[in-house]
């Protein structure tokens, strides 16, 4: 994979560009639907496909947002699902709030015309790239007569009624509904992060657990409870099940995410671990006693086992 730093002085090594316009936050499955029709026209007439992305996500360069609004992928992640779907050329601009004043038309001439070239250009359903309290986006067709490149729309992608998004992907996750999640996605949310020393509570009670720093503070994590996962830590796969939150019966109530990998033993504090989601199983809860949450860990251990037979 090609991944270029877009400025107004690169001299570009690519030409007869299609290229589409977006964060391309999740990659998934509509995402994944403009992936391949831009492909598909870029097989058609004989051009070279391009994806121009950004830095960073505009909510977090103009509200000032990164508190409140997390993302689905790193920057690292995005790039690497862009790949898994045959995107060899990603050219990313560094988001400022200047770019982010500029209206449809002006943006379009500056990066689209001046700078790539472009013979051709794939806008999605839901693509309004540009200042939209100017809200020019239809001028984008007189730009396309005006420097003769051609303008493809892509379609929608619907599942159970819903028209699939980054906005809908959040949505289920911030209700802890990670399989609806995963469908949208047309793969299994994931984490990663670094294994840290934690209160190492878990362990007197024969469910040690890995506190886990994520990689990238900006990373969204589904709604607070205990998850079955699958977790990848040195090339293997194992079992795990996921604590997201506080754990009140040890009168803790700073927000941790926390990892038990069954049937595991080992030291891994400071390595790098993947966690994927497949279901929430309950939520967080105090329980009376530390026999009674050894009980229900038990029971949610089973419960992890069979959602991964």
């Amino acid at each position: 994979m090609n991944l270029y730093k877009l400025n107004d002085n690169n001299i570009l090594p690519l030409s007869d560009i299609i290229a589409t316009i977006g964060m391309f936050d999740g990659v998934h499955i509509g995402h994944g639907k403009i992936l391949s029709f831009l492909k598909e026209k870029a097989a058609d007439l004989g051009l070279t496909p391009l994806v121009l992305t950004f830095d960073k996500h505009p909510r977090h360069v103009l509200m000032n947002d990164a508190d409140n609004f997390k993302l689905l992928n790193t920057s690292e992640e995005r790039y690497s699902l862009l790949q898994s779907h045959g995107i060899d050329n990603i050219m990313e601009i560094g988001f400022s709030p200047e770019i982010g004043s500029l209206s449809t038309y002006d943006f379009s001439l500056r990066y689209l015309v001046n700078t790539l070239h472009i013979k051709a250009l794939v806008v999605g359903y839901d693509n309004m790239f540009g200042n939209k309290q100017i809200n020019d986006f239809n001028r984008i067709y007189e730009l396309g007569k005006a420097y003769n490149f051609s303008i493809f729309e892509a379609t929608s992608l619907i599942y159970k009624d819903i028209e699939v998004s980054s906005t809908q992907v959040r949505k289920a996750l911030n209700t802890g509904d990670v399989e609806l999640a995963n469908a949208m996605l047309g793969y299994k949310y994931f984490a990663h992060g670094c294994i840290i020393k934690g209160r190492q509570i878990g362990r007197t009670i024969g469910f040690p657990t890995a506190n886990i720093e994520l990689s990238d503070h900006l990373k969204m994590l589904p709604k607070e409870g205990v998850y079955a996962t699958t977790i990848n830590l040195n090339g293997k796969n194992y079992i795990g099940m996921a604590h997201i939150g506080p754990t009140p019966t040890f009168e803790s109530y700073k927000p941790t995410f926390e990892i038990h990998i069954i049937d595991f033993n080992g030291d891994i504090y400071g390595q790098h671990i993947e966690v994927q989601f497949l279901k929430r199983i309950r939520e967080i809860q105090k329980f009376e006693s530390s026999q009674a949450l050894m009980m229900q860990l038990e029971a949610d251990k089973k419960q992890c086992i069979q959602l991964y037979q």
